[in-house]
C-alpha cells in the first residue's frame, strides 16, 4: 500500500494563507490518485486548491445584546463544472480548514455522480452554551428549540442578504446541512426571490421538490443494498448499526428496514441503543422527535456511543461525524462493510487500516450523494413550474448511484485499488477536462 505522505514544498494558496493545508481525506485521495494518472505535483495542488475563500462576519440583532457577532467561512473550491454547490452548517467546531475540506468533497462527489455542479461550503460558528448565557438563560437546564429556531433565522437572514449578489448569479448554490434546514433555506429565497437560487426549500414553497428531505438516505440505503445484492444476500438475512440517527441515518434505517434488514445499533451525542434482534425503526424516529435522543429506547439495552465501532453487523453506516474511523477504531469495527453516510467518516489513518482488515468501504461521495443528485433536479426545474414525483426522484438517485458504483467498481478491479481510490480518479478525470478545456489549469 502506497505510504501517504505531505506535499513537499507549499502552494501558491497556502503562501497567501500563511499557513500549510493540513493533510486530509480528500488531499490524500487527490494526491494518491493524481500520481497514478500521470499529473504533475502543479496540476495536483491546482485540483486541491479553492478557487476563493471567504471569511464573513455578520451581525445579527438581539433584544437582549443589542447584537451578536457570528463568523462564518464561505468555501468555494471549483466550478469547473458547474456552479458552486454545497450546504450551510451552523457548528460549534466550523473552522476554516474543515469547510475547505467539505466544499472539495463536494466537487468529487458532483462529478463521479454526474452531477453539473462543483463544491462550494458555507461553515458559521455557532456556540449554543455563550449565546444562552448573553441573553441570561441556562443552556443545560433551559433548551429553547423556538428560541434557537429563531436566532438561527435571524442569521440566516444577514448570511442571506451578505451573500444575496452571489446567489442571484447562480454562482452559488446552498443547501441544508448540519444545524440548518429547509426553514432557513426559505429565508435565502426570500431574500433572492429566486428559487433557482438555494435548493432543499420546504414543502410547497416554490420550485421545492417532493423527496427531497430523504433523498441523502434514501441513496445511503441503495448503496447498502447493492452491497447485499452483489454479496447474493438477501436484506432479511442482514443487519445494519448507525452512528448518527438525524435525517440522513434516520431516513436510511427507514428505507432498510422497509426492505427487511435488521437495525442492531444506533448511537448519537448523547447515547446509544443496542437490540441484537432488531430495532423498531418507526418506533426510533418517534422517540428521537420526543426526546431529541436515541438513549433510553425501550425494549434496547443502552451503550455508550463509543462502544458503535464493536458491535457485530453486516453494515456500519457512519452517518454522523467527520474523521472518526482512525487506526484506533479500526481494529474495534465488528463489521463487514462500511458504507459512509457522512461526509468523510474514515480518516486519512484509517485508509490503510481498513484495506488491511479486508474491509470494504463504500466511499461518501457515491454513498451519499441523494442530496446533491435531488438537488440538481431541484434548481433544473425550479422556474419551470412542472410538477415531478418523489418516486421520480428517488429513481433517479437510484440510477445516478448505481452508474457511479459501476464505473467505480470496473476500475478498482481493473487498476487493483480500492473503490474509494477508484471513485476519486473517476471524479478527478472529469474535473481535470472540464478545467482544462475551461483554461483554468
Amino acid at each position: 500500500m502506497e505510504e501517504i505522505t505531505s506535499a513537499p514544498s507549499p502552494s501558491a494558496v497556502e503562501q497567501v494563507l500563511h499557513c500549510p493545508l493540513p493533510q486530509t481525506r480528500s488531499t490524500v485521495m487527490i494526491s494518491r490518485a493524481g500520481r497514478r494518472m500521470g499529473f504533475s505535483p502543479h496540476q495536483i495542488r491546482e485540483l486541491t486548491a479553492p478557487s476563493e475563500v471567504r471569511v464573513v462576519r455578520l451581525s445579527v440583532p438581539s433584544p437582549k445584546r443589542g447584537v451578536m457577532i457570528f463568523w462564518g467561512v464561505v468555501a468555494l473550491h471549483n466550478m469547473a463544472c458547474g456552479p458552486y454547490k454545497g450546504g450551510v452548517r451552523l457548528a460549534s467546531d466550523v473552522d476554516l480548514h474543515e469547510t475547505l475540506e467539505l466544499a472539495r468533497l463536494m466537487t468529487l462527489k458532483c462529478a463521479v455522480t454526474g452531477v453539473e455542479f462543483g463544491g462550494g461550503k458555507t461553515g458559521i460558528r455557532v456556540e449554543w452554551p455563550s449565546i444562552y448565557e448573553a441573553h441570561g438563560r441556562d443552556y443545560e437546564t433551559e433548551r429553547d428549540r423556538e428560541f434557537e429556531l429563531d436566532v438561527s433565522l435571524a442569521l440566516m437572514q444577514r448570511y442571506a442578504m451578505r451573500l444575496r449578489s452571489l446567489f442571484k448569479r447562480h454562482e452559488y448554490i446552498p443547501a441544508p446541512d448540519m444545524g440548518s434546514s429547509p426553514e432557513h433555506m426559505a429565508i435565502v429565497f426570500n431574500e433572492t426571490l429566486d428559487p433557482a437560487t438555494v435548493t432543499g426549500k420546504p414543502e410547497n414553497v416554490q420550485g421545492w421538490l417532493p423527496g427531497r428531505r430523504e433523498a441523502t438516505g434514501w441513496g445511503v440505503s441503495r448503496a447498502v443494498m447493492r452491497v447485499w445484492r452483489e454479496q447474493h444476500v438477501e436484506p432479511r438475512d442482514c443487519t445494519f448499526a448507525l452512528q448518527g440517527f438525524g435525517n440522513v441515518g434516520s431516513w436510511a434505517a427507514h428505507f432498510l428496514a422497509e426492505e427487511g434488514a435488521r437495525m442492531v445499533a444506533a448511537v448519537d451525542a448523547l447515547g446509544g441503543v443496542y437490540n441484537a434482534d432488531g430495532i423498531d425503526v418507526e418506533g426510533l424516529r418517534e422517540h428521537t422527535l420526543e426526546t431529541g435522543s436515541v438513549a433510553d429506547f425501550p425494549g434496547t439495552v443502552p451503550i455508550d456511543p463509543e462502544e458503535i465501532y464493536g458491535v457485530e453487523c453486516d453494515v456500519f453506516i457512519p452517518a454522523a461525524i467527520a474523521g472518526c474511523i482512525t487506526e484506533r477504531t479500526v481494529p474495534q469495527l465488528g463489521c463487514k462493510v462500511i458504507v459512509e453516510g457522512a461526509n468523510m467518516p474514515v480518516a486519512p489513518s484509517g485508509i490503510d487500516a481498513l484495506a488491511d482488515r479486508d474491509i470494504l468501504v463504500v466511499p461518501d461521495i457515491i454513498a451519499n450523494s441523494g442530496g446533491v443528485v435531488a438537488s440538481m433536479e431541484e434548481y433544473s426545474k425550479s422556474l419551470s413550474a412542472e410538477a415531478i414525483a418523489r418516486e421520480t426522484v428517488l429513481g433517479m438517485i437510484t440510477d445516478r448511484i448505481e452508474s457511479a458504483m459501476d464505473r467505480a467498481e470496473e476500475l478498482a478491479e481493473e487498476q487493483d485499488i480500492s473503490l474509494v481510490e477508484a471513485a476519486t480518479e473517476i471524479a478527478m478525470r472529469r474535473v481535470y477536462d472540464a478545467m482544462r478545456v475551461r483554461r483554468f489549469i
